[in-house]
């Protein structure tokens, strides 16, 4: 009984493996005649799916230029039913429309491309290469270049711009596609000169999808727009900060401010950027262009101000902060940098002060540090009188101050504050 099962699953074996390990051989005229087939019955769908499973499996056909014609003809007779449909209302099918049409391209290109590594291969061996599907490609592709860029602005419309993305892509890089141009290299198509607008739209599309590569790849061209160029600068800006590239980043931020300088975002970025790294002297430059262009904008002479102070030059930093309060004068926030600069200067007066008073300097030194604490007094106080509720403005300047100048009654009056 053993020796029977024994047998049996011998024979099972050697029978079994080769069935079970056999792959199908590839018959060229047998995908042939299954695509005619298909395509005498008007089922077009399967016909190229035939050679799309044929190029699939089968490096032979992959390898076959013709097999890439035929599968064109199969998705042109697709495009042939869906623009019938579009012409008789009869509910067609825009998107089937649409990608049927970017399938033609990409499938006439990878036919050209296959047939041109088959010529050169026959070239290598010495033996006679003709051209023999790359006008027919082109003469295919061509009625629908207007089709390929019209998909891309109908996808943008509907946000979605992977898509939008996809189209434009398409349309613009086969403008230089070897099938669109005649035997002296000059271009057949007839396409406006819209390189620079289709770029911003290729920009725009592909930052709105994260796809940072697709941005780089049109974003010089787009940048020859001078309508969106401020907005092209930015999204350049953003995409190569969110490829970690900074250099890059800072360059365009530059370009932007000096061509742009009323952008906020330029301005703005350029010195949260300069503050973070504590190269304030090139945040200054920055505000102090824009304290030059627009003098009477307070902010622009609060940040100055700010810098000023990081770079410990605090008489000019007064001055910043004065043309502050020039411009508003119940600008409470202004008047507490101005206390806060005249407690730091009593800070360090006080700090150095260290002559007996028997020197004829000493009262001179001690009033001018008396000063000191009373001009940080009247700016805390007038922080306050303009904006009480923001106690976190003058209330410890004030309660040093106080103390300072002996205003007992003044710091007990400061209790009421948390």
């Amino acid at each position: 009984m053993v020796q029977l099962i024994t047998i049996f699953i011998l024979f099972f074996t050697l029978f079994a493996n080769p069935i079970l390990g056999a792959e199908k051989p590839y018959k060229r005229s047998s995908v042939v005649k299954a695509y005619r087939t298909c395509m005498k019955e008007k089922n077009f769908a399967q016909a190229r799916q035939v050679l799309t499973d044929a190029m699939r499996e089968h490096p032979e056909a992959a390898a076959d230029a013709q097999m890439y014609r035929y599968k064109m003809d199969a998705i042109d007779a697709l495009i042939g039913l869906e623009n019938r449909k579009i012409y008789l209302n009869a509910k067609p099918d825009t998107v089937s429309f649409f990608n049927y049409m970017y399938e033609l391209y990409v499938t006439g290109l990878q036919c050209d491309s296959v047939e041109q590594m088959a010529l050169k291969a026959r070239e290598a061996e010495g033996k006679k290469a003709v051209q023999k599907f790359r006008n027919g490609v082109g003469q295919t592709l061509m009625p629908y270049r207007k089709n390929v860029l019209n998909a891309g602005k109908y996808y943008y419309t509907k946000k979605t711009y992977a898509d939008a993305f996809r189209f434009f892509n398409m349309y613009v890089q086969t403008k230089s596609a070897e099938v669109f141009q005649d035997s002296k290299g000059g271009s057949l198509l007839s396409d406006p000169d819209d390189v620079v607008d289709v770029s911003v739209l290729s920009v725009l599309s592909a930052y709105a999808s994260s796809n940072y590569s697709g941005v780089i790849t049109y974003l010089s061209e787009s940048l020859k727009d001078d309508g969106f160029r401020p907005q092209m600068l930015e999204i350049g800006v953003k995409t190569y900060a969110a490829l970690t590239d900074t250099i890059q980043a800072v360059q365009l931020l530059e370009q932007g401010f000096e061509a742009y300088p009323e952008v906020e975002y330029f301005y703005v970025t350029l010195v949260k950027y300069y503050n973070e790294k504590g190269q304030y002297e090139q945040a200054l430059q920055k505000v102090q262009r824009m304290t030059t262009l627009y003098p009477q904008q307070r902010d622009y002479w609060y940040v100055a101000g700010t810098e000023l102070v990081l770079l410990d030059r605090y008489d000019d930093a007064l001055q910043s902060f004065q043309q502050c309060i020039d411009i508003k004068a119940d600008d409470a926030e202004a008047w507490a940098s101005v206390g806060s600069i005249y407690l730091h200067q009593a800070h360090v007066a006080y700090e150095s002060f260290n002559l007996p008073k028997s020197n004829p300097a000493y009262t001179k030194q001690r009033n001018a540090i008396t000063q000191l604490y009373r001009q940080a007094c009247n700016a805390f106080e007038q922080s306050r009188k303009f904006d009480e509720d923001n106690t976190s403005l003058w209330l410890e300047g004030l309660r040093e101050v106080y103390f300072k100048l002996n205003r007992g009654k003044s710091l007990k009056g400061l209790e009421k504050y948390k």
